[in-house]
This record gives C-alpha cells, structure tokens and sequence, in this order.
C-alpha cells in the first residue's frame, strides 16, 4: 500500500515539473495567436501588427566575432533586419538595433540582433562586426534562401530586401511586428520594453 502511495506521489510530482515548465509557453502561445492581447496592452504603438503571426524555423544563429557561440533564434525575443549583402543601409540598421539594444537596459539579456543575409556568407563580417558584440547572423547553409526570405512577405507588393524593416519576433519564433525603413528608434524600443514588461517568457 505505502509502495502504491508512494508512486502516486512520484507521479504528482513529475506531473507538477512538466505543468510548470510548459505552461508559460502554453499560455504565451495562445494569447498571442488567439486572443487581442497586444493591442488591448498597446504593446506595438509605433509598428505594424503581423496578423496572424508567421512561425519561423528555429534558425541558428552566427555571430561572426564569437564562433563558439550556439545561439538559435527561438528562446529570445529578437529584432530582425532583412538584407542581401551588409551595405550601408544594413549597417545602419545594425546600429540602430545596438543602440535600441543599449536602451533595453536590465532586460537587455532577453533580446537579441539578427541578420537575415541572402546573399553573404557571415564570416566575411568580422571585422565589420568589430564595433558590435554580440551581433547574430541567420545561418541559411542549410535552408534555401528564397523559402526563408518568404516569411518576410508580409505584403506581396514589398519585397523584403528593399523595404528596409525591421521585424520583432518572441521567443516561440513568431514574427509579430514590423517597423518602416523611416521608423524613429525609439518606437521600437519603447514598444519592446512594453513587450518585455507584459510578458514572462525569453
């Protein structure tokens, strides 16, 4: 009898772990995908609502200064700017997400930069990237460049290379906001730290 109680107990208990580690995401899933959770909090004043959103594949991710680094996209809340090569407007935009990242303060550890590059290689960016730790870059090595570019098609007359945005994506790989080339900055960071404030996940 006290053997039975005992796996009961076990059972509970693992029950109990699994509940609380898959809940948040749970949850998190479906207040975004199914709910009007962003625009009743006001979360995305200055950007333009993704609806509904578009999954993306848990691409990993290069940063070309620290090699070792084993980051994914998934996990983290990321902005994201889509380019084919990283010319002037690219590092532009590459320092307006430092300088947002810089502003996020104390939560900046759940925020991370990424580059969507069709047509470089990452490793030829290092000494570009000298002046920005930190700075990841989309493996596309093993995903057709054309497939992962068609997440960004968010508008069938805009292609993504030229429209010059900036996309937000939560930690669960949904691409939910995205920003104009003309965006001040300090939308975009005043809509993540609202993000950041309203929700418990990356």
């Amino acid at each position: 009898m006290d053997e039975k109680n005992s796996n009961k107990r076990n059972k509970a208990i693992i029950c109990s772990i699994v509940v609380a580690f898959t809940a948040p995401f749970v949850l998190s899933w479906f207040v975004f995908n199914h709910t009007n959770f962003l625009e009743t909090r006001g979360t995305a004043n200055y950007g333009k609502l993704i609806d509904p959103p578009v999954l993306l594949e848990n691409y990993l991710l290069i940063d070309p200064n620290n090699l070792d680094k084993k980051d994914t996209l998934h996990g983290k809340w990321s902005m994201i700017f889509v380019a084919e090569t990283c010319g002037d407007v690219c590092m532009e935009n590459v320092y307006r997400m430092r300088q947002i990242h810089l502003g996020i303060g104390k939560h900046s550890l759940r925020i991370q930069k990424v580059l969507l590059l069709t047509e470089q290689d990452p490793l030829q960016l290092t000494e570009q990237f000298i002046n920005y730790p930190g700075q990841q870059v989309i493996s596309n090595s093993a995903t057709d460049s054309n497939l992962l570019l068609d997440n960004f098609r968010l508008d069938d007359a805009v292609n993504p290379i030229k429209a010059g945005r900036i996309y937000i994506s939560d930690p669960l790989g949904n691409l939910m906001i995205s920003y104009p080339a003309d965006i001040n900055p300090k939308g975009i960071l005043k809509d993540l730290k609202k993000l950041l404030r309203a929700s418990r996940i990356g």
